[in-house]
Parts: structure tokens; C-alpha cells; sequence
């Protein structure tokens, strides 16, 4: 049956119930509007709060860092000539550079041909690097010293790469420090090939076995060949080593970049300069300042929103959202005690930001007294550093700090180390001659071997061939192919070859020490073993140290010490270079205002914070409000439903009402009439 509302009687149903429904639910939904408001306000009051920690601590980078107050600036009076860079361990002064001679790496050319395609001959390229005794002028090759920490670029030249086009790829595949092109001159075209490294010890030395027999000519390969027997290359550029004076003290360098003149300085030599360049050092107050400005900023910007959001206007009666909050209370309370609390440095200097110009004003916010805090760091640069970062100071000088955790606890920690940390090593057979008048040969039989230095393969190592007659250069030989290899080179591994008489036999150890050092033999030629005492094999693995700090066995990865958790060191990092047993004396661990306020606001914004969890809890509320008008609305279309099944109900009644009244109207006015009409 279809209803339609209102026919019946003329009544608006649909305005009666909404008007009723309205009236019943007013109170309902004003509770919950009010409710909802009050948690968004401080939802969305706590969320700004937070965000407001988050870029304070922000501006704590620069103050809680170390690296800020220990960087040097070095500036260079013509950087056109000279650049330069400090680093912490600089030490402020002041230098006159003369630059003399740029270093440069050499380049040869072949003979020219008419293609590129054209073939050549075949056999064998071997191209070494070194020190070249030879006059360009007079095209005399007096000798050439083998560079040992580079590795010899061999290359078989077949039907497959014996064009001027084939070698160019061979070489350059290789990716042996050489890079070869092709340059036409004009009557024809010629392989140029240009040493990766510049210095006199990065020159070339190209001998060749030429297919045809002869390796000195010009036919064939040996056109090629560029050694004491043929010239048959042009050198087009000599290798030279950068000559400069630094305060009148005459330095050489094989490269351009000179980092180990003056400690903590490097420069980049970038042309002749006949007039001298001054360079100086200097402490990065300039930085330091910056910023503590920063931190002074930030803190200013926080204190001014966690101000207005607690603020209240007698005038209007209105409180902000977090006017007595229990929780912003504190926060203020934890970062305000560590701003005006001192730090537990030893000594009788500083403690406290006043000391340093940094006061608190009327309001709230930070000051900085710009002539106080540039006297205090000059006067004790070290100490301002204390003051803002997290600082450990070993009384050993074989102790290191490297750093800590916001676990760690300030105090005085004893170091006691039980035993040393032990390199990995490899020992050979014992199968090598005394060289008393003995000698090793090494060829095609032997020359090749593949090594893992603390898990990284070398990739496939060439020794140079030849007779070696004493044990330490034939040490020395393997060591330099073995720190040449650019697998072990780019991972920052080497290792120390040594011979031992007693044994007749060769040592391989690691550069580094600990658990993961070790020395493996992976693959090698038929005749390695035998000659050389180099099988495939593991070698001995090495050993973490073993210390106590405080009384506590530390973590160990080789001689690098971590306090053990759940300690109050723990955390703690530190360096252990000493070859010495027992007590290392004490490490005394504070933490300065920077770095204190970094571990606060890490514990203020983590994930299991209580600020964090205020919020997740009125976020679960404002949704569970939600839910409840959810409810409430299911509800209320349950009452519109039996209000207007109800009206419907009195509509109808009401429509069969007015039926029977017009009817009645109807009966009564027939009767009239015809009263009417019989009188």
C-alpha cells in the first residue's frame, strides 16, 4: 500500500516529525558537538605543540655536534691557483705557497695508420707503470723503475682486438689505469694512450712479444713497444711530479691534490702562480656562532607557540587550549631545567649558558649577549664545546672517544683490556729457498692468484714475472699486486707481506684486526703451491679485544668498544690503540646542553612518548564520538520512522473521519430538503 503523507487530512506530516525529531535529538547532539570541539582544540593544541619540539630540536643540529666546534676554515688568497680545506685537526696558522710546477701524467702515441680496422699483429701487450729514465730530445730510454703498488696491464691480441679500434677497447675494458684513444692527425690515425695517475712514478713502460718474432720493430705489434730495447711510441707528454714551497720549504707531489704536506690541510694545485698564495687557519668561531644563534632562534620559536597556547585573556575570559595542561607544563619544566641547570664539567671555568651571555628574558625567551660569548670562546674554545655537546675525554692516549648514545650516562668510566684485538693471516708453506744465493722465477706457471681479504675477493692478481732473489722483494711483489687490486683498494682493505727466514715460507696479514679479519687463498696456479707456498685455503681468523668498562665486558668489532646495554655506559664508544694489557686509566663522558635537549626531544617526540600518546588517545576519542553520532544517527532514522508511520496512521483515521462527516453532511442536508418540500 502506498502512502502518501498529508493526503488524507491536510496536515504536513513531514514538517511535524522533523520538527519533533529536531527537538529530541537538540540535546544529544549539542553535548557531542561541545565534546568533539573540546578534543579537536586540543587535539589539533597538542599537534602544534609537538610540531613545535620537532623544529627546536631541529635547531640543536648545529650546537650538538662536535664536528661544529672543532672545524678550521682555511682560505687561500687566489683560489684560482690554489684551493684549500681544513679539517679538525688543523692547527691555526698561517702559510705562503709558491706553486712551481702542476703535476701531469704522461701520453703516448703510435705511428700513424691509414684505418682503423686495418689489422695489426698479434701476441701479447704488457703495459707497466713507473719511473721512465728517458730524453724526449734525444729519444734515448735510459732505464725503468716498476711502480710495486701498481699493477702490470697484460693483454693477449688475437684476430678478435688486433685493430687500432680492438686494442683502444681491450685497453680501456680493462680499466687498468691506462685510457686509450684514437686521434687522427690529419695523415692518419694513431692510438694515443694517457696514464690515469699524474707523477713521475705513474709513466708507462709498453713492452710487447710480437707474434712475428720480432718485438723491437715497427711492424706488427712492436709498433707498439715503448721499453730500453724500441721508442716506437711518441711520448707527447712526459709524466711530472707538482713542485711547490710551503714558507720556503721546497715539496714534490705525484698528484695535483696534496693532502699529507700540513696535517689536517688538503690543497688542490690548480695552476702556476710565480706570486706567492697565503693561506690561513683558522677556528670556525664563525660557525660555532651561527649556531648557537640557531639554537637561540629555535628556542624562541618554541616558547612563543607553547606560550600562546596556554595563554589567557582575562579581558574576554577565553583560555587557549592548554592553559594548566598537565603536559605541556612538564615539557616546559624538562627543557627549562636543563637550559638553566650547569653542566658537570670538571674544572673551574663556565657552567652554565648565563656564564656564556645566554640568559633568559621576562617572557621567556633566550638572549645572547653577542661580547660575553665571544670572549668565553676565545678564552676557552674547548670548554664552550663541552658546554653544548656530548664529550668524552680519555686519560690514556691510547683511548679514543668516538661517541655515544642517549642511553649513555655523564660519569667517570674505568678501561681495563683483557687482550688485544688480532689481525687475520694467511702463512704459506714452507717451501721457498734461503735466497742464499738461490733465487724464485716467477712465470706463466705461477704468476696468478685470487685472495678474500676480510670477505672481499680480490678478483684475479698478476705478479709481475721475473727472478726475484731475496725473500723480502718477493714479499714486497705480492703485497703491492695484492693492495693494487681494485676490488680490495675500493673497499679500503690491504694487507702486509712478509717473509720469514726461519720458515721459508710468506706471511699474509690484513690491515685490520677483529672477528671478521682474515686471509683466504681462493684460487691459484698448478704451481703456485709448490713454488710459492700459496695454496687455496682458509687462513686464521682474527680475534675482537676483550675489555671492561667500568667492571662490564664490553662489545667488541675489533678494537672499537661499545658499553654494554643496559649499563650505564651503554652507548659508549670507544678506540683502542695500544698494545698494552691492564687498566687504560678512565674516560670521562658529559653531555652539554645541546646535546641533552637532543636526547630530551627524542624522548618527548618518540613513538612511545606520552605526548604521543595524549594524542593518539584524543584522536581514538574523536573518532569514537564519531562513531557514536554513527549510532545516534541510526537511532534518530528509527524514531523519524515510527513518527511518520504514526502520522500516517492519525492521517488516515482522520481522512476516513472527514469521508464519514461529509457523508453525515450530506444525509442531514437531504433531509432538510425534503422536510422542505412536503411542508
Amino acid at each position: 500500500m502506498i502512502t502518501a503523507s498529508g493526503l488524507g487530512s491536510g496536515l504536513d506530516i513531514q514538517g511535524l516529525v522533523d520538527s519533533l525529531v529536531a527537538a529530541e535529538r537538540s540535546g544529544s547532539d549539542l553535548r557531542l558537538n561541545r565534546e568533539s570541539a573540546k578534543l579537536q582544540s586540543k587535539f589539533s593544541a597538542l599537534g602544534s605543540l609537538k610540531g613545535a619540539l620537532s623544529n627546536f630540536q631541529s635547531s640543536l643540529g648545529g650546537i650538538s655536534s662536535l664536528a661544529t666546534f672543532t672545524a678550521n676554515n682555511a682560505t687561500s688568497s687566489k683560489s684560482s691557483a690554489l684551493s684549500v680545506s681544513a679539517d679538525s685537526s688543523a692547527q691555526e696558522g698561517n702559510y705562503s705557497f709558491s706553486i712551481n710546477q702542476l703535476a701531469q701524467s704522461q701520453s703516448l702515441a703510435s705511428l700513424g695508420v691509414a684505418e682503423t680496422d686495418t689489422a695489426l699483429g698479434t701476441g701479447s701487450l704488457t703495459i707497466s707503470f713507473g719511473t721512465t729514465d728517458y730524453d724526449s730530445g734525444s729519444d734515448i730510454y735510459n732505464g725503468f723503475v716498476q711502480n710495486t703498488e701498481k699493477s702490470s696491464l697484460i693483454l693477449n691480441i688475437d684476430s678478435s682486438n688486433n685493430t687500432l679500434e680492438g686494442i683502444m677497447r681491450a685497453i680501456n675494458q680493462a680499466e687498468a689505469g691506462v685510457k686509450a684513444s684514437i686521434v687522427f692527425d690529419g695523415s692518419g690515425h694513431r692510438l694515443l694512450l694517457s696514464s690515469d695517475d699524474t707523477g713521475v712514478a705513474s709513466s708507462m713502460q709498453v713492452t710487447v712479444a710480437d707474434g712475428d718474432g720480432n718485438n723491437t720493430d715497427q711492424s706488427g705489434l712492436s709498433f707498439l713497444a715503448f721499453n730500453a730495447s724500441a721508442t716506437n711510441l711518441e711520448q707527447t707528454v712526459a709524466a711530472q711530479d707538482a713542485s711547490l714551497t710551503i714558507n720556503g720549504l721546497t715539496i714534490s707531489s705525484a698528484s695535483n691534490t696534496v693532502d699529507d704536506a700540513i696535517q689536517g690541510l688538503s690543497f688542490t694545485l690548480k695552476e702556476v702562480s710565480a706570486e706567492p698564495v697565503q693561506v690561513a687557519v683558522q677556528p670556525n668561531t664563525a660557525g660555532v656562532k651561527s649556531a648557537v644563534e640557531t639554537f637561540v632562534d629555535g628556542y624562541n620559536d618554541f616558547i612563543k607557540i607553547a606560550n600562546n597556547l596556554s595563554a589567557y585573556d582575562p579581558e574576554t575570559r577565553r583560555a587557549a587550549a592548554l592553559v594548566g595542561d598537565f603536559t605541556l607544563r612538564s615539557v616546559e619544566t624538562q627543557i627549562g631545567g636543563i637550559l638553566r641547570g650547569a653542566v658537570a664539567i670538571p674544572g673551574e671555568s663556565f657552567r652554565s649558558l648565563a656564564e656564556l651571555g645566554i640568559t633568559t628574558t621576562a617572557d621567556g625567551t633566550l638572549t645572547l649577549n653577542d661580547a660575553k660569548f665571544d670572549a668565553a670562546l676565545g678564552d676557552d674554545p674547548q670548554r664552550v664545546a663541552q658546554m653544548f655537546t656530548s664529550f668524552g675525554v680519555a686519560s690514556d692516549v691510547g683511548v679514543s672517544y668516538l661517541g655515544s648514545s642517549d642511553m649513555t650516562a655523564a660519569g667517570v668510566y674505568n678501561v681495563n683490556v683483557t687482550a688485544l684485538a688480532e689481525a687475520g693471516f694467511y702463512t704459506g708453506s714452507s717451501v721457498l729457498p734461503s735466497f742464499s744465493g738461490n733465487s724464485v722465477l716467477i712465470d706463466s706457471d705461477n704468476d696468478s692468484l685470487t685472495v678474500s681479504i676480510d670477505g672481499i675477493e680480490s678478483g684475479s692478481i698478476n705478479l709481475t714475472q721475473g727472478v726475484y732473489g731475496t725473500g723480502e722483494d718477493l714479499a714486497a711483489e705480492v703485497q703491492a699486486r695484492i693492495n693494487a687490486a681494485s676490488p680490495l683498494a675500493n673497499a679500503g682493505l690491504s694487507v702486509l707481506v712478509t717473509y720469514n727466514s726461519s720458515t721459508a715460507s710468506l706471511s699474509i696479514t690484513s690491515d685490520t684486526v677483529g672477528s671478521a679479519s682474515r686471509v683466504d687463498i681462493v684460487a691459484a696456479d698448478n704451481a703456485t703451491a709448490a713454488t710459492l707456498g700459496l695454496a687455496v685455503g682458509a687462513g686464521t681468523q682474527g680475534a675482537d679485544m676483550v675489555a671492561l668498562i667500568n667492571g662490564v665486558q664490553a662489545d667488541a668489532i675489533g678494537n672499537i668498544l661499545e658499553g654494554a646495554e643496559g649499563t650505564d655506559v651503554e652507548g659508549l664508544r670507544l678506540e683502542v690503540n695500544t698494545a698494552t694489557l691492564g687498566s687504560l686509566g678512565s674516560v670521562t663522558f658529559t653531555r652539554g646542553v645541546g646535546a641533552s635537549l637532543n636526547v630530551l626531544m627524542d624522548q618527548l617526540l618518540g613513538v612511545e612518548s606520552s605526548l604521543n600518546d595524549r594524542i593518539e588517545s584524543l584522536d581514538n576519542r574523536i573518532d569514537s564520538i564519531e562513531e557514536r553520532r554513527s549510532q545516534l544517527e541510526l537511532r534518530w532514522e528509527a524514531v523519524r520512522a515510527r513518527y511518520t508511520s504514526q502520522f500516517n496512521g492519525l492521517d488516515s483515521l482522520l481522512g476516513q473521519l472527514q469521508g464519514t462527516s461529509q457523508f453525515l453532511e450530506q444525509q442531514l442536508n437531504g433531509l432538510i430538503q425534503l422536510n422542505r418540500t412536503n411542508s
